[in-house]
């Protein structure tokens, strides 16, 4: 039979305070250490993460500034290439222009000395002509019919 003895009670809650004791030293101490230094772990990681988003984000920022950065170069460089083609466009076509004006005016030189030309030549002739016509006029005999026929050769002398 059991008998419930008071030594009995006291060896029991001593061995049960040792056995706490024991565990608790023996197995939760060294369990609880494990889970800290996981939990230090987990902790260390997790800030190393966050870090690395930081400096993604940072290098996100850093990229979008300077592609806003290449966007606006290339505007830029646009505006300028532009400027610099009309300049060189405007500088084409004055260019232009003053050929085309010293060409006319050497057309109009060319034309006017060609004119005087024509116009001597044609003096010339004439002269020749009436010459011609004085020499029958005095050589021949006068009349209204050499007269007329003078006359009709000039006209017909004076259309070629």
């Amino acid at each position: 039979m059991l008998s419930v003895d008071l030594w009995n009670i006291i060896f029991t809650v001593v061995n049960l305070l040792v056995l706490t004791i024991l565990v608790r030293l023996i197995l939760f101490k060294p369990v609880n250490k494990i889970i800290e230094q996981r939990r230090a772990e987990e902790d260390s990681r997790l800030e190393e993460a966050r870090k690395k988003t930081q400096e993604a984000d940072d290098l996100k920022v850093q990229y979008e500034q300077s592609l806003a950065g290449i966007d606006e170069l290339r505007d830029n460089t646009v505006r300028e290439a532009k400027k610099t083609a009309n300049v060189e466009y405007q500088r084409i076509v004055e260019d232009a222009k003053d050929e085309a004006e010293t060409i006319r005016q050497n057309a109009v030189s060319a034309a006017n000395v060609q004119k005087e030309q024509i116009i001597n030549s044609a003096k010339k002739d004439i002269a020749d002509i009436v010459k011609s016509a004085a020499q029958k006029a005095v050589a021949g005999s006068s009349g209204a019919q050499v007269d007329e026929a003078l006359y009709d050769e000039f006209i017909k002398k004076a259309g070629e």
